[in-house]
Formats: structure tokens, C-alpha cells, sequence
């Protein structure tokens, strides 16, 4: 039941101002709705106007049965749904966000972890506790367990649960100790935890003794969750404290064969003779480890290298290791074949540039392939490992921390000094957060994709305190990182180089750079009143001992010039001469009277259109200043410049600084065709193509951005994916990227394209759509027989249906019925019943093979039929599963020859006819023979496909266009089609049944009427035969033999006749 509701913001919020808001809204005709919505998944319910009898609520509600939603119940990773509120669909009126999660399934929840203590016990830890781990579920981020790292004075395991996100007070609190340590005592004396991770399966818990794996976490068993420890060769107790464990997160919701979890644990410690490794890696469920330190091939040059991290490349199938040497650190990235690690590297190993830089870890971004490598400078790979680009560099701090956000793609890094840095993922630039005050705190991201601080609060009924960051208006501006002074040099009128000004007394010597380096690139300078510049990239300089660095700025809104108000020098003709140094110049104006240069103009910049600019660095007169040229092979010395063709920009700090560089507001927007959320999880078969629509359209911009590029895209794995691309620009400059996906080989594997505006705020609610694609079936993907004669519900149902001859289209199966065999009718041998009733007897079931065949299936083990609980669906249904139920099947009238079949193919919202590339298997489920199927109008290439595919399966292929079917026995016949492999990852099939009725008598029976008959007419026609060669009177034999027996002669019987007379007088 969800209850919807309309308040003012700005005003009283009560039951009253509620009640009015919605007749307000429901006399309108609009009432909420509610979307569902998730990677594979999304669902829009309508919540119901309000009748005029219900005048008295305040609120619409909404009842939605789970199975509208899910209906499974097993426990299994499953991914937390997002809401998403309108007043009305498509209005996009008050939206509101939420989260739905399915407490029933999510794994961790099931189970209690150990000793299960209230909050209040935590008191006498929690001034022990050094830091916090933290890890939330891959699926459901709402859901998260917490973990307190205590000193040596407090040892144990502390554990909290959280289904909300840690809101509520609701964390739930274990003591995980004795459930560590039920063994053996003395094993676990010093027991602290380092560092937790909850993968789709197991808790997985890092501590001082050695690493512990829980079971599934998928199959409860309503006891305490155990674990089992791992424990590795050669490492003594305090080696764990520097170790770390590394995990790439993915969320295995919809998991296919080839995904599976991997665990990575490094030491930091030189590898010796007594360790071969100091890096173990192992696949799910992590009984098995191996070293992801390759063996060094033959003739190799050797090199020290201690691991920093190791992570799992899922898309790409490689194991990406970040080591450091005596001198740099890199990057190194292995193939893995059977889950071993090639001696090969798949790219050259990346070394970073900067000997100085201290690796601490890295990360990928969940669901994407943008890898992080972060200590204390930050780099970005967008290809697996092979190049890095520097995000940030810091001096003196080193990020110790960091935190994804899944639906936003937020990533935030911690610093060791408690400053909070964050980005979004792909994009290059960042944008400074809040500092913390606390010293143990943690990052936490929601499943809405906010970030929050987590500390403790012992007021706190679950002693912990969470804080949402807003990074909308927590940035703070980078003004101090950037507080030189600026000297513009303009390239065109739309693109503006400025150069970083910072004098020194000792001109040999170049001045310390800036304590950040390479940071601005995605911030704006900020002038004031008005005037704005993007900043698109930096670079050093080394030409020059004044200039720092350069960077190069779009003009978003026009810096304003100096008025001859205030710098009254710009009326008068200027001209470029040799300076004392070997950079600096002297200005010299002409003429200036009193309106010359003043001190003011000091740091102020002389702009040239098409030459050098120049710093203004200082007056010696008010006819001569010394300057500094941006560009020293561009100063037109000695040329008189008309006061009309020079012009002054004021970017100097001595005077009052009018410029701040702070972090750029959302200049684009993003309209997509295909309504594709930020994150979007497709299948892509074989026969599959997807297609993209994406169009960014510039906004607030000083100058029209003729065809420029908006959009990146990034593709995580493009040895798997075809993308073909389209890119354009329409009337208002808006750029269009058009670009469509199918699979390029019979492979399987995941891939996920990033379709990134790279010129981005880091702010923007929208930076970027991940689009997951894997390699498999599609859901919802299937083929069905097309029958001849339709058979719906409705014609199911009816008691005899017939057709426009009067002939009964279906047929009532007799009760425990079972098809003919290659025995004949009495005789079945097949495993199915049909029509099946326990509580009856069965069928033909005469003979020893009927006796020993034929296994009940849905009503196995019931007494009865109405036991079975078939339903209709499972009645009409004609899989071989759902036999027992089978009543009724399609019946046609024998002979059975040359019946045509078809078959369609349906995903997602498309429906076709099954055609050529596919083929398929046919197979009468009963092993009945006497049918055929045969193919017409086929070409000799599929001919030669049909028969090589024939050859390859050992079973006869077809293609599935024009097939004929003809039966030549009687009574059911149970069909199943099957798509070969190789066409589609999927494992397409249909069944389909028919009756053959009113056929002959069965064998032997018709070859025994047939042979008498022919026998009789035979002989008829051999006695004629006989007859004729004889010449034999039949007639005359006939009347012959007839009157032989039956005819009397006249003379004989009166002669007879008077002899009796005369006998009898003489007597007398």
C-alpha cells in the first residue's frame, strides 16, 4: 500500500492544506503515479481518482500486489528498485524519488551474524575505534554492513546491518567474535577487524589474523552465520595490519555463466625466497587462491616490484595489477585463460610519469570501465589499464578513501587530511567538498545515489550519525589553488589562453608551482559583474622564469575591458621597445600628457588582437611601464598601435581581485530518443541490434559551438560489440550521436558502452548513460508453433467446439492415456500420460514394457487428479512437462499429408516469421516414426548448410521456411522444435500436439482384412481362369447335378405306380 500526498514547501503543512491540494489537483483530473523501474525492469501503476464520497481524504493511495512486480520469492542477489512520483505520467509535474527493496530475498538479511548486542554496549568501544570499514550491498546499496576498526585496547569484531541506508536508527548490531573464533580461543587473541567486504554471495572480513569467508549467504539456515578461515603461507600477525583486500563490484541480479565474483588480498611486503607471492587472488565461493603475481618469462628482464592492488577486469576478462618499484609505479595488465594469469601482458605496462607518485589502491567504477588509481595524484583509465590521464595531484595529502555512487555516478575520494574531493565518472574534471572536522567518519552512497558522512553520535539510539553532502552547493571555489595573476592572450574572439603570473626577486630561479597541479581543467574563472570562461585544458611552461602555466578557456561570457575611466592610457597610440631582460619589454605611450599610465594599471594586460599580450608589471612613468609578453616571438617591437587596435583586461590580485575560479554549472542538456535511464542493463543476441539515440544541446554560451563534439563514448569491450556510429549537428548547433549495437562474434562475455559529456559540470545531475550489454538470451525470448486452428480459452472451454464442416476440432483424451508405440496402438512404451488420474487405472497397460514405462509427472505422488492442481494454462499448455494435465489436443482428420507448419519468433515487442539463419530440430517426444517433415523451396545454399549442420549434430537439421509435415499413423502425435546452436545464445523451443482421427484399422489389422480380400478376389479370378481353359459348361454341370437330385421320369413312375396297384388287389 503506498499513500501520496501534496504539501507546500513554502507554507503550513497539514491535513487540511493536503485536502485542499488534492481536490485542487483531482477536480483536474490528475492523480499520481507511481513508476518502478530498475537496470532490466521498469512498470508504471496509476494511483486512483478520488470520488466526491471521499472528499474527506487527504491523500491517494495505490494497493500493488507483489507479483505485479515480482514474483519470485527465492532468496538470491536481486536488485533494490527505484520510485520515481508525478502528478500524472508525463507532465513530469512534482517528482519525487525513492527506493523499493524486497527484504524477503536480499541475502544478507536472512541471517544473523553473531551475537546480536544493543547499541548501548557500543559505548565502551567506541572511544577505542581508529577508523570505520564500510561496504553495501553490489545490488541494493540501501542495504550495507558497517564495521568498527578498534586499537589493541578494545580487540573484537563489531558488525552493524542496515536495510535503509543507515536512516531511522535502524542498524542492527553484531558482536562477530565468538563466531570468528569457536575453534580455538587462543588463536584469535589480538581478533580486530581491518577492512569488510560483502560481495553477492559471502561476507568477506579482513582481520588481524587472517581472512575469514562466510558461507552463501543465498541458502539461510536459521543459525548464526558461519565462517571459514584462509589463511596463507609465510604471513605473521602483522603483516595482516598492512594488508588489503580489493574487490570489483558488480551486482550478479541477472547473472549469467561467465560472471562470477573475485576477491583479491595484497600485503605490503617484499616478496622473498620463503614467499612466492604477496598477492592471492580466488574466484567464488574462494576456496581455491592463486598468485597474481605471473611468473616472469624466460630471458625477462627482472625487476623488484611490490603489489599495491589487484582487481578483476569483468568485462574484459584480464587481472590488473598497480605495482611500485625502486623508481616509478605502474600499470600492468594480464589476460587470464582458465582462470590463470598469463605470462603476457595484454598492453605494454603503463609507467606514471611522476617518480614521486605513492599508489594507495584503485577502484573501477561498478558497472562501468572507467578505473581509478589513486594516492597522492589521481589518474583515470578509460581503456582497462592501457593509458592514464592525471585527474588531480596533491602535495602533502594522500586519498586513503573512496566511494562510488551506482545511479548518479558520483565518485568521492578522502583524503588523509579529511577534504573531500569528488567527480563524476568519465569526466576529467572535479570539484572540492567539505573538509571534515571528525576524525573517524566515512563516505557512504544510498541507493539514490546521495553521498553522505557517516560518524558517531552516542545521543544516537544506533550510536551513528549519517549527514548528507549536497554537491550542488558544498563545492567550494578553487580560488586558493589558482590565486596568481592572470594575462590573457586571446587565440580567437571564442578562445582565450591565459598564462599564470608569479613574479620572483631571483630571475634564475623558476617560482614553486602551484601546491595543486592540473585541476582546473572543467572550471570556470568567474568575473565580476560579468564575464565567463571554461576552462578545457592546462599545460606548463618552461620558456618563460614568470609564467607557471597556461590554460586554455572557452568564452562563455565576455570579459569586460578597462574604461579610459580607469585606465585612461588606452586613448593614446602604444609602442612595443626592448626591455633590460631577456624577456620583459617596455611600453611606451605616445603623447600621454596627464591621462598616461597610472599604478593602478599595474598586473593589468595589454591585449593585441593577432600578437603578444602583455603584464603589466610595473610604472616608471606615466608615458613607460615594464611588461611581460605572454608570447615573446609574437611582440611587434617598435610599430606604433593605434589606440583603436589595443585594448586592457584587468586580471590582477594587488588592486582588488575581480575573478574567482569556482566549479561551472550545467551548460547542456540531454534529450534521448529511446528513453534510456542512466543505467540500463540489455541482452544482446546474435540476431540482435540495438539502436541509440543521444542529443546534447548547449546552453548559456557567449558564442555559437559550430560543430563541436559533445559526446564520448567508451566502450569497455570492443573486441566483443560492433558499434557503428552517426554523428551530426542540426539548426541550433544541438549535436546528435546516433549508434547502434549487435555482436560481432559467437561470443560470450559483457561489455558496457559510456556515453559521456565530457565538458560536463561535475555537478550535473546528468553526465552520463552506462549502457550494460551482455552476450545471451534475451528474456522473454522465445518461438511458437503457429497452429492451424487457433485454440484460445474460450474455444478450450466449450464443450465440443466444431468447425464450419461440423468436425470436432478438439479432442477429450481418454483418462491415463499414452500414445501408440512402434509396437502398435496397444502397446505404449512412452514415459508421458496424458489426461492423468492416479486414482484410475491405466491405460492399455497390458504387456511388460507398458508396465515398466509411463512416470507420472505434476500429479506424481498424488491420490487423485484434482490433487494435481492444474490450471488452465498448464491444461492448454503442449510441453512435455505439463503432460499430466493435458485434456484436450487439436484434432485432425485422417490422411495427415503435407501440413503445412510455421513458426514464429518473438522478443520483446517484435513478433516474426522464423526464418533462414536458423534451423532447427524436430522430434516426436514419444519416439513414434511413422511422420516425415520435409522442406521445400530451399536453395542449394542452405542445402549445403543443412546438410554440413546435419553431418556437425548427427540428428537431421532443417530450415524452418516452408516446412511440410505428414502423418501417417493415427491418434496423438507430440511434437518438440528446437533452434540449433550457433544462431542464438538462446535455447529456443515449442512443442506442439496433434490428433489424427478416423484413420484405418490399425496394424496388423488392415494388412489382414487387405490380404484375405485380395486373396478371395484372387481366387475368383483363378477359378474363372480354370473355366475358361477347360471350357467347362458351368451352367449345364450346374442344371445337371440340379436335376440329377431333384427331376422324376413320366415312365418310370407309371409303371411304378400300376405294379403297386395291381400288388394291392391280389392281396384283397
Amino acid at each position: 500500500m503506498i499513500n501520496c500526498y501534496l504539501y507546500n514547501i513554502e507554507g503550513e503543512d497539514s491535513l487540511e492544506t493536503r485536502r485542499k491540494l488534492l481536490l485542487r489537483y483531482n477536480s483536474a483530473g490528475l492523480a499520481p503515479t507511481v513508476e518502478i523501474f530498475n537496470s532490466t525492469y521498469s512498470q508504471i501503476f496509476y494511483f486512483k481518482l478520488i470520488m466526491q464520497d471521499e472528499d474527506l481524504e487527504s491523500t491517494w493511495s495505490i494497493d500493488i500486489p507483489r507479483v505485479n512486480i515480482t514474483y519470485n520469492t527465492d532468496i538470491a542477489p536481486i536488485e533494490e528498485w527505484f520510485l520515481k512520483f508525478r502528478m500524472h505520467h508525463g507532465l513530469n509535474m512534482f517528482p519525487t524519488e525513492g527506493t523499493l527493496l524486497d527484504i524477503l530475498r536480499e541475502p544478507i538479511l536472512q541471517w544473523q551474524l553473531g551475537e546480536r548486542i544493543p547499541a548501548e554496549h557500543l559505548d565502551a568501544v567506541l572511544p577505542h575505534v581508529i577508523n570505520i570499514t564500510l561496504s553495501a550491498s553490489p545490488c541494493a546499496n540501501d542495504v550495507a554492513v558497517i564495521g568498527l576498526i578498534c586499537n589493541a585496547t578494545a580487540p573484537g569484531v563489531y558488525v552493524g546491518v542496515t536495510y535503509a541506508g543507515f536512516a531511522f536508527d535502524n542498524t542492527t548490531w553484531f558482536n562477530m567474535t565468538r563466531s570468528l573464533c569457536q575453534s580455538n580461543d587462543d588463536v584469535c587473541d589480538g581478533l580486530s577487524l581491518l577492512k569488510i567486504v560483502l560481495t553477492n554471495h559471502h561476507l568477506v572480513l579482513l582481520t588481524t589474523v587472517g581472512l575469514y569467508i562466510s558461507e552463501d549467504l543465498c541458502y539461510p539456515t536459521g543459525k548464526i552465520l558461519t565462517f571459514y578461515n584462509v589463511t596463507f603461507c609465510g604471513f605473521e600477525m602483522h603483516d595482516y595490519f598492512s594488508a588489503n583486500l580489493w574487490y570489483n563490484t558488480q551486482c550478479l541480479a541477472n547473472r549469467e555463466t561467465y560472471e562470477e565474483d573475485v576477491i583479491s588480498v595484497t600485503f605490503n611486503k617484499e616478496k622473498s625466497w620463503s614467499l612466492l607471492s604477496t598477492c592471492f587472488y580466488s574466484y567464488s565461493p574462494f576456496v581455491f587462491w592463486s598468485n597474481c603475481l605471473p611468473l616472469r618469462s624466460f630471458g625477462k628482464k627482472k625487476f623488484s616490484k611490490r603489489p599495491i592492488a589487484f582487481l578483476m577486469d569483468y568485462q574484459q576478462n584480464t587481472g590488473v595489477s598497480i605495482y611500485k618499484t625502486q623508481k616509478r609505479a605502474l600499470v600492468a595488465v594480464h589476460k587470464l585463460t582458465r582462470r590463470r594469469l598469463s605470462k603476457k601482458v595484454k598492453f605494454p605496462m603503463f609507467q606514471f610519469p611522476n617518480s614521486g607518485f605513492m599508489p594507495y589502491g584503485m577502484f573501477f567504477h561498478p558497472e562501468t570501465h572507467f578505473l581509478y588509481v589513486y594516492g597522492n595524484e589521481v589518474w583515470l583509465s578509460s581503456d582497462g589499464g592501457n593509458s592514464f590521464h592525471l585527474l588531480f595531484s596533491l602535495e602533502k595529502e594522500h586519498i586513503v578513501k573512496t566511494n562510488t555512487c551506482v545511479y548518479t555516478h558520483t565518485v568521492a575520494f578522502v583524503s588523509d587530511k579529511g577534504s573531500i574531493f569528488f567527480s563524476k565518472a568519465g569526466l576529467e574534471t572535479y570539484a572540492r567538498s567539505v573538509t571534515s572536522t571528525k576524525n573517524v567518519f566515512s563516505l557512504y552512497c544510498d541507493h539514490l545515489g546521495d553521498l553522505h558522512l557517516i560518524n558517531f553520535n552516542s545521543s544516537n539510539m544506533d550510536r551513528l550519525s549519517i549527514r548528507k553532502i549536497d554537491v550542488l552547493t558544498s563545492a567550494e571555489e578553487l580560488n586558493k589553488s589558482f590565486d596568481n595573476i592572470l594575462a590573457p592572450q586571446y587565440i580567437t574572439e571564442q578562445k582565450i589562453i591565459f598564462f599564470e603570473y608569479k613574479p620572483t626577486k631571483k630571475k634564475k630561479r623558476r617560482p614553486k608551482r602551484s601546491p595543486v597541479r592540473f585541476l582546473h581543467k572543467g572550471q570556470v574563472i568567474q568575473y565580476r559583474p560579468v564575464g565567463a570562461g571554461l576552462i578545457v585544458d592546462e599545460f606548463p611552461l618552461g620558456y618563460s622564469p614568470y609564467y607557471l602555466s597556461a590554460v586554455i578557456v572557452n568564452v562563455l561570457e565576455k570579459f569586460p575591458i578597462e574604461s579610459e575611466e580607469s585606465s585612461p592610457c588606452i586613448k593614446h597610440t602604444l609602442t612595443v621597445t626592448n626591455g633590460s631582460g631577456d624577456y620583459n619589454v617596455t611600453l611606451r605611450l605616445s603623447r600621454p600628457g596627464n591621462d598616461g599610465f597610472r599604478i593602478t594599471d599595474v598586473e593589468k594586460t595589454v591585449v593585441i588582437p593577432g600578437s603578444s599580450s602583455f603584464l603589466i608589471t610595473a610604472i616608471v612613468d606615466n608615458e613607460t611601464a615594464k611588461a611581460e609578453p605572454t608570447m615573446p616571438e609574437k611582440v611587434p617591437f617598435d610599430v606604433g598601435i593605434p589606440s583603436s587596435q589595443w585594448f586592457m583586461h584587468n586580471f590582477g590580485t594587488t588592486n582588488g581581485k575581480k575573478w574567482e575560479l569556482k566549479v561551472d554549472t550545467c551548460r547542456y542538456s540531454v534529450q534521448q530518443n529511446t528513453h534510456t535511464a542512466r543505467n540500463v542493463i540489455k541482452y544482446l543476441d546474435l540476431d540482435t541490434t540495438y539502436n541509440f539515440t543521444f542529443r546534447v544541446i548547449p546552453q548559456y554560451s557567449a558564442y555559437p559551438m559550430f560543430q563541436k563534439r559533445l559526446i564520448s563514448l567508451f566502450i569497455g569491450n570492443p573486441s566483443l560489440l560492433e558499434v557503428t556510429t552517426k554523428e551530426y549537428w542540426d539548426e541550433i548547433d544541438g549535436y546528435i550521436l546516433q549508434f547502434s549495437v549487435h555482436n560481432k562474434f559467437n561470443q560470450q562475455g559483457k561489455s558496457s558502452i559510456a556515453v559521456v559529456i565530457p565538458e560536463a559540470s561535475c555537478i550535473c545531475q546528468t553526465s552520463a548513460f552506462i549502457i550494460t550489454l551482455k552476450t545471451g538470451c534475451l528474456h522473454g525470448k522465445s518461438i511458437h508453433y503457429i497452429s492451424p486452428v487457433p485454440v484460445t480459452p474460450e474455444l478450450w472451454l466449450q464443450k465440443a467446439p466444431k468447425d464450419d464442416n461440423g468436425f470436432p476440432i478438439l479432442k477429450e483424451l481418454p483418462v491415463n492415456y499414452r500414445p501408440p508405440s512402434v509396437y502398435g496402438i496397444g502397446i505404449p512404451i512412452s514415459d508421458n500420460f496424458y489426461n492423468a488420474d492416479p486414482s484410475k487405472p491405466r491405460m492399455r497397460n497390458y504387456f511388460t514394457d507398458s508396465k515398466v514405462s509411463g512416470f507420472y509427472k505434476k500429479c506424481a505422488n498424488k491420490s487423485s487428479r484434482a490433487e494435481c492442481n492444474c490450471t488452465l494454462a498448464e491444461k492448454m499448455s503442449s510441453l512435455e512437462i505439463f503432460s499430466d494435465c493435458t485434456e484436450k489436443v487439436l484434432r485432425m482428420r485422417y490422411p495427415v499429408t503435407k501440413l503445412p507448419i510455421h513458426f514464429k519468433l518473438k522478443y520483446s515487442n517484435s513478433i516474426k516469421n522464423l526464418t533462414f539463419p536458423y534451423f532447427v530440430t524436430i522430434k516426436e517426444v514419444n519416439q513414434r516414426e511413422n511422420w516425415e517433415v520435409r522442406g521445400i523451396n530451399e536453395t542449394s545454399g542452405i542445402l549445403k548448410i543443412r546438410f554440413h549442420l546435419t553431418k556437425k549434430l548427427k540428428t537431421t537439421v532443417y530450415s524452418p521456411d516452408s516446412l511440410i509435415l505428414s502423418l501417417y499413423g493415427s491418434e496423438l502425435f507430440h511434437f518438440k522444435v528446437s533452434t540449433v546452436p550457433g544462431v542464438s545464445h538462446c535455447n529456443l523451443s515449442d512443442e506442439f500436439q496433434i490428433y489424427v482421427d478416423e484413420a484405418p484399422l490399425a496394424f496388423p489389422g488392415s494388412f489382414l482384412i487387405s490380404a484375405l480380400t485380395a486373396l478371395f478376389i484372387g481366387s475368383i479370378i483363378f477359378v474363372a481362369f480354370l473355366v475358361q481353359l477347360y471350357q467347362v459348361n458351368i451352367w449345364e454341370e450346374v442344371k445337371r447335378k440340379c436335376g440329377r437330385f431333384n427331376k422324376v421320369s413320366p415312365s418310370e413312375s407309371s409303371s411304378t405306380a400300376a405294379a403297386t396297384s395291381a400288388s394291392v388287389g391280389e392281396q384283397s
